[in-house]
């Protein structure tokens, strides 16, 4: 290792140990060269080498400042909560932001409003390289920038599709905001039971076989509420069993981005985008701006723009220009992937405390599912609970969670459980959080 990275790798830690906080200017390079006793060009090359990796950054006639710190919830010695997706925005650098947004103003300074109802071209172009590097092979004529997941999934419930089917199937649990959404409407739906090992392939060809579904909505991986990944061979037979009974899949990969999963290709890449919708959101990890992509299919796109452009008047599907500007100048600047290198360091370190001090939880009266990745997991309770008392006792105690009744289409179905979010809690919490949650449920059910 050369003396200028030896150095680089010294001020990165001193970073990541918050020796230096967001916005703190750095000592100079004569101090820097004294300390460290080495020539001034090698802490200019040293400062050089991190601001490439848009750790630093250089202000004129002023020095070097500190650009962001980690994408992480602040800690919070009163509140523990445990019971949202959705990160705070204070999480994300502001610093980092503040550069994202000044490029994209000075990028998109001379454009207009007047924009395609597909988006911004040249992030939709960005973003099939993107895509390119998750398995998801597709040209910017097949993406949608759209405002999340949520709106794109009440839209597509609506209209009808090239099939000409009417049933919409989901799993049991889901996504509970789309469970409201299907009552309110009472359209057809159909469930399959979605446990800790995935589906049953045999259940869902007869489904498939016995109804005329439109399509089936489902979370392969990091799995709201369950916190689950599909294995493989599930993900390959549901993409098999749908191209074969020409029913449609929306697949939502909410957080696919950002997951941690290792050989991880997606039901999109088994059917090579045939038959597939799918959707995925940056609102985990840019949580101030509201943002995600649809890719569809060239055989589907003329009823899709179709009713686009119908829906333009009553419901409009783009996000905001700003939206996208910001979005482009996060993913161009490298300062996206180091967001969610950033989460993704979390999240492990979060999952390291939670295997810990769950080992010696009584596995006969609880369980822990999840694929230890997103922000969720799912505790099942084995034992009868008074789920009531229980998230009053807990409340007491300043913990908040999420009970997974409204997962479920039918309620009949539910099975005594709730999910943990890692969304907002910080680990120095979660190390008090998990031993008051489990001496809380034991004093729930001796009661």
């Amino acid at each position: 290792m050369k003396k200028y990275e030896h150095l680089a790798m010294l001020i990165e830690k001193d970073i990541a140990d918050q020796t230096y906080h967001q916005g703190e200017r750095l000592p100079s390079i004569h101090t820097l060269a004294q300390q460290y006793h080495c020539s001034k060009e090698t802490v200019i090359k040293a400062y050089q080498l991190l601001i490439d990796r848009h750790l630093i950054y250089a202000k004129a006639q002023s020095g070097f400042y500190i650009l962001g710190t980690p994408l992480l919830p602040t800690p919070s010695s009163q509140i523990f909560s445990l019971e949202t997706g959705n990160p705070m925005v204070k999480a994300t650098s502001l610093v980092d932001a503040k550069h994202c947004l000044s490029l994209a103003i000075e990028e998109y300074s001379e454009s207009s409003l007047n924009l395609s109802l597909q988006g911004v071209q040249s992030l939709r172009k960005t973003l099939a390289d993107f895509f390119f590097e998750m398995g998801i092979y597709t040209q910017e004529s097949s993406i949608y920038l759209i405002q999340g997941v949520t709106q794109m999934l009440s839209f597509l419930s609506s209209i009808i599709f090239p099939n000409h089917h009417s049933y919409i199937l989901i799993e049991e649990p889901t996504y509970s905001y789309y469970i409201q959404f299907l009552k309110s409407l009472s359209l057809p739906v159909l469930t399959i039971n979605r446990d800790e090992s995935g589906i049953d392939l045999k259940e869902l060809k007869s489904l498939f076989e016995t109804y005329d579904i439109k399509f089936f909505y489902t979370i392969p991986r990091n799995h709201n509420p369950l916190g689950t990944t599909y294995p493989t061979k599930i993900r390959q037979g549901i993409a098999k069993l749908a191209l074969q009974h020409n029913v449609y899949i929306i697949e939502d990969d909410y957080f696919g981005h950002c997951s941690s999963s290792s050989h991880y290709l997606p039901i999109f890449y088994y059917m090579e985008g045939q038959n597939c919708i799918y959707l995925t959101s940056f609102s985990k990890t840019i949580p101030y701006i509201r943002i995600g992509a649809a890719i569809i299919h060239q055989d589907f796109q003329e009823t899709f723009q179709m009713m686009m452009n119908q829906s333009y008047y009553y419901s409009y599907q783009l996000p905001s220009l700003i939206s996208q500007a910001t979005l482009e100048s996060y993913i161009k600047s490298s300062l996206y992937q180091k967001q969610v290198q950033q989460l993704q360091n979390h999240l492990k370190k979060d999952y390291q405390i939670i295997k810990k001090i769950t080992q010696s939880w009584d596995h006969q009266l609880i369980k822990v599912i999840s694929s230890y990745s997103g922000y969720y997991l799912t505790i099942q309770f084995l034992v009868p609970i008074n789920l009531d008392l229980f998230q009053q006792n807990l409340a007491q105690k300043h913990i908040h969670i999420a009970r997974n009744e409204r997962c479920f289409y039918h309620i009949s179905h539910f099975q005594n459980s709730i999910r943990l979010s890692l969304a907002r809690i910080h680990s120095s919490d979660l190390k008090e959080a998990l031993p008051l949650f489990y001496q809380t449920f034991l004093d729930t059910i001796s009661l």
